[in-house]
């Protein structure tokens, strides 16, 4: 069974008095996880709580201190699987954590209901939260020597991180499975909230933004693209960030007259999600869009790096009014550190205006050298 990095990190951070809260898209391995965390405690001292159930919702539903108390009194371990399903979850976490901080108490749950069901108010200052993605390159890899690692490459390209891929064989099945994906559970929990008037303008939304990965996307554009006011479309990006769909990076910029600093640009946490919302499966070698898909995936596993390591960096594009780029610009205490994302490694000069105004050279990241800056 493959070892999910985020496994030693949580057991690394367990802290008394703190909820374990684990966010992440559906079908991503959160109750695999779950099951691991919880292995090593006595099966008859770990009580298992499954949010998907009526018989679990109703259970943790409580706010009653006494209820709840005889619920977990005679458990060290609580574990609480898709909580996002359960009524006042938040407040009954709460409750617990306050009445019985040592108790080590997990969670897992998708974040955008999460936050609509209340969770994050009441577990301010009483969780530590971890975030759960498809598998990394470190992950799938983890049984290779690193000569072969290359080798899973255009299979993480084309289809991307979710566990279960791992047990098919063919591309159809691949390309079917991803698709189900986006028609079963991506969409799933951002669709029960109530501020979505229109569902299937989302999934439109979705797939403009898959044609736009790393460029510079105005909301504006998609709202007339899509027919809609800008203020829905602002809101259902928010959403799909929230369910871990895509993600956002900022324009970096101390010098506002000369280079871009209000400007975004959108990745997906997947680049198989990516690809099956654009119905784009073609080898490698063929495609026109590889310089996206190749900038898509070495954002994501960098993100995937920092964020199970806990490392603490920004992250930004530049560009200025001339259109020089640099594509991924990452800030650590001060340290700015610029990158370029080329699928063919070739010699690329640091942008002057860049050079003159941060003092600093960027770095080549091509299929030739990437291991060692997502590993």
């Amino acid at each position: 069974m493959l070892i999910r990095q985020l496994e030693k990190t949580i057991k690394n951070s367990l802290k008394q008095g703190f909820i374990n809260v684990i966010y992440g898209p559906r079908r991503v391995g959160k109750t695999v996880l779950l099951e691991k965390l919880i292995a090593d405690n006595p099966i008859e001292k770990t009580l298992f709580i499954n949010g998907d159930t009526q018989e679990g919702r109703d259970v943790l539903s409580s706010t009653s201190e006494v209820i709840l108390s005889k619920l977990v009194e005679n458990f060290s371990v609580v574990a609480v699987d898709e909580a996002q399903r359960i009524p006042n979850v938040g407040l009954s976490l709460k409750i617990l954590i306050d009445k019985f901080p040592d108790k080590t108490i997990y969670v897992t749950g998708s974040s955008s209901l999460m936050l609509a069901r209340g969770v994050k108010e009441p577990l301010t200052g009483r969780s530590l939260k971890y975030k759960l993605y498809p598998l990394s390159t470190n992950e799938m890899t983890q049984s290779l020597p690193n000569f072969k690692k290359i080798s899973v490459l255009e299979n993480q390209l084309i289809f991307g991180g979710y566990p279960y891929l791992e047990q098919l064989n063919s591309s159809e099945d691949k390309k079917n499975y991803l698709k189900s994906i986006i028609d079963d559970y991506l969409f799933k929990d951002i669709n029960l909230l109530k501020e979505i008037e229109f569902p299937e303008t989302l999934k439109k939304l979705a797939t403009l933004l898959a044609f736009q990965i790393g460029s510079i996307v105005s909301l504006n554009e998609l709202s007339r693209n899509l027919g809609i006011d800008v203020k829905t479309v602002a809101r259902y990006v928010s959403l799909l960030k929230q369910s871990f769909v895509i993600f956002e990076i900022g324009s970096f910029s101390k010098n506002p007259r000369k280079e871009l600093a209000k400007s975004k640009k959108y990745y997906f946490w997947d680049t198989g999600i990516r690809n099956a919302l654009t119905d784009q499966f073609s080898a490698i070698d063929v495609r026109s869009d590889i310089g996206q898909l190749w900038e898509n995936f070495l954002a994501v596993e960098r993100l995937k790096k920092h964020e199970y390591s806990k490392t603490l960096k920004e992250y930004f594009f530049w560009r200025s009014y001339e259109k020089a780029e640099i594509d991924w610009i990452e800030i650590s205490e001060g340290k700015i550190n610029p990158f370029e994302f080329k699928w063919q490694a070739k010699k690329i000069h640091t942008p002057k205006a860049f050079k003159n105004t941060y003092k600093e050279n960027l770095e080549i990241i091509s299929k030739e050298n990437y291991l060692e800056f997502i590993s």
